[in-house]
């Protein structure tokens, strides 16, 4: 089949805009077999998503394997990793070595014998949380563009987390840390033991209302409700982010997240409610209040 046939094939069936990318995508996977051209055709028209078909996803000049179980990276959220990275980069040196590591021993670490010394890594090395972590995109983006930093990556699903595995080996992070667990209800012993123990916490939780999730597009339904439902008015991962594990920033620390359209007053105000920190919001490339972060006093 030609390039122009797979796309009016396509066009029948999903959004004409998405045919000519998905044509091209799917020619690519099939390598010159036919049959298995057709088999991609087929499971595109019944609504499974082109990146759960090619079985591996772009997301900030890294690739991702993604499938059945695990939330697609998407280039919005691509806000969020640079965000993160912009703090990191203002407030940490790349190596751990220069002034600005030696201001955060000062302010964060412990005298010994006339030398600071920090209780963690010892190098300035940042602490990076990253909850609902997913396929890990975010994580291991952070951790790939900055190395001196350390990340602990949590997910609850089983399915997402084996995923979370492979793309942590696949991208040779070894700063990045796996968690499988609940941010909500587990965490015991993180969350007991590290108060005041983070420079940064990324997220981007579920954040649908769940009333909504029905009505997405076919492609969103065949993703994991769990990754998208955020319950009644799609804000309660954001009240357990400000009342479980803002307490985990360091003074200084930043908590950054991702949100739905219309969401980022609401987001903003329930950070705000802590009265811990300063709160911004950023606008993606659409225009769209995407970000919403919370600065620690």
């Amino acid at each position: 089949m030609t390039e122009n046939e797979v796309i009016d094939l396509l066009k029948e069936h999903i959004d004409e805009y998405d045919a000519p990318v998905d044509a091209r995508e799917l020619i690519r996977f099939s390598n010159g077999d036919d049959k298995v051209l057709k088999e991609c055709i087929a499971r595109r028209i019944s609504g499974e998503p082109l990146q759960y078909i090619i079985g591996e996803w772009d997301f900030y000049n890294c690739n991702f394997r993604v499938g059945e179980g695990v939330l697609i990276p998407r280039p919005e959220t691509e806000l969020l990793v640079d965000t993160a990275l912009d703090f990191l980069e203002e407030n940490f040196s790349p190596n751990g070595d220069d002034a600005t590591s030696m201001i955060y021993k000062v302010v964060y670490g412990t005298r010994v014998r006339g030398e600071y010394v920090l209780p963690d890594e010892g190098h300035g090395v940042a602490r990076v949380l990253d909850l609902c972590s997913g396929s890990g995109c975010i994580a291991i983006s952070i951790a790939k563009n900055f190395q001196n930093s350390k990340v602990f990556a949590i997910e609850k699903s089983s399915q997402a987390f084996e995923f979370l595995k492979q793309n942590v080996a696949l991208n040779r992070v070894k700063n990045v840390v796996p968690f499988n667990d609940d941010i909500v209800t587990g965490c015991q012993n993180l969350l007991g033991a590290s108060k005041g123990q983070f420079d940064l916490i990324v997220s981007n939780p579920p954040y649908v209302k769940t009333a909504e999730c029905e009505e997405l597009q076919k492609e969103v339904l065949k993703e994991p409700v769990m990754a998208l439902d955020g319950g009644e008015d799609g804000l309660d991962f954001y009240r357990v982010l400000a009342e479980r594990w803002l307490p985990l920033l360091k003074p200084s620390g930043m908590m950054v997240v991702e949100c739905g359209e219309d969401q980022a007053v609401a987001v903003e105000e329930i950070f705000s409610a802590t009265s811990c920190g300063q709160t911004f919001i950023l606008d993606d490339f659409a225009g769209i209040q995407r970000v919403v972060g919370i600065k620690m006093y």
